[in-house]
């Protein structure tokens, strides 16, 4: 039998059977001559070139979701911050050593149980959560809430009609064709408003209404930002903080001078308060 070997030029290198002398010949030939004894012999078929096996679509699409991806949480009881494999399940945190969950959940029905994780929470259109505290790293909100939401990262709301629940959470977005009244106070760290919403706002950073954001309400923030399109409607306090009740002042001696001052100030408007209505 001859063997054939891949060679540069399209040949392949063929050895006579008879004398064992190795020539080219072309890789479509089917018999040939020995060039050294003139012997006539088959030349058969090529060896298949060798080829390096390729994982199916189905593997790749499998070593694709395989991949290790990361995410940052944050512990709920000494504020600790780290970054772990998406795969993980729970957890010790470094610093204080508490055990935290990181289990998803996705609520379609009635549900009242307290959740704490640094999972995500999704809170679906049909579902009806009246938890007293449900703490997470995400969440998105399409349907009834009662109870506190602590989220210490992005919180999305998508729906329509009231929102009792309160939320204090790192990051609010209202959503494209949302029309949500917030009954309680909102705290954040910074909200962006893509929808119709009514709500009073208490934000560290910086409230955006995008262009097509509608926010009637009240604002506690850093700064706004409107958005050509967008349209605010209410009362803005610009770099100030809601007092939880009113200062009481001691009736002595210095009385009258404080009542001056009070009557000067009501003649006055306080810096970063003032009724707005605004459109972008």
């Amino acid at each position: 039998m001859s063997s054939l070997t891949p060679q540069s030029g399209g040949k392949n290198t063929v050895e006579c059977p008879h004398c064992g002398f190795k020539q080219l010949e072309s890789p479509y030939a089917k018999s040939t001559f020995c060039r050294k004894c003139s012997e006539h012999y088959d030349l058969g078929k090529p060896a298949p070139e060798p080829h390096e096996d390729r994982p199916s679509l189905l593997e790749r699409f499998g070593q694709l979701l395989s991949r290790n991806k990361t995410r940052e949480i944050t512990c709920f009881d000494c504020g600790a911050v780290q970054t772990l494999s998406s795969a993980a399940k729970s957890i010790l945190c470094p610093q204080c050593s508490a055990y935290i969950d990181l289990t998803d959940f996705k609520i379609t029905g009635s549900f009242s149980r307290k959740i704490q994780t640094q999972g995500t929470v999704e809170i679906t259109a049909k579902a009806d959560v009246t938890s007293s505290t449900i703490a997470c790293r995400e969440a998105f909100i399409y349907g009834k809430m009662r109870g506190t939401l602590q989220c210490t990262g992005l919180t999305s709301v998508k729906m329509s009609g009231k929102l009792n629940g309160a939320l204090e959470v790192k990051e609010l977005i209202i959503e494209k064709r949302s029309d949500v009244e917030i009954v309680r106070p909102v705290k954040a760290r910074t909200v962006e408003i893509n929808g119709k919403v009514s709500a009073r706002l208490h934000v560290d950073g910086k409230v955006v209404i995008g262009k097509k954001g509608w926010l009637e309400g009240t604002i506690y923030a850093k700064a706004i930002v409107i958005e050509k399109g967008g349209v605010f409607l209410g009362e803005l306090h610009i770099g100030e903080q809601e007092m939880s009740q009113p200062e009481l002042l001691p009736l002595d001696a210095d009385a009258k001078p404080k009542q001056r001052n009070k009557k000067a100030q009501e003649d006055t408007p306080g810096q970063g308060s003032l009724p707005f209505e605004a459109a972008g």
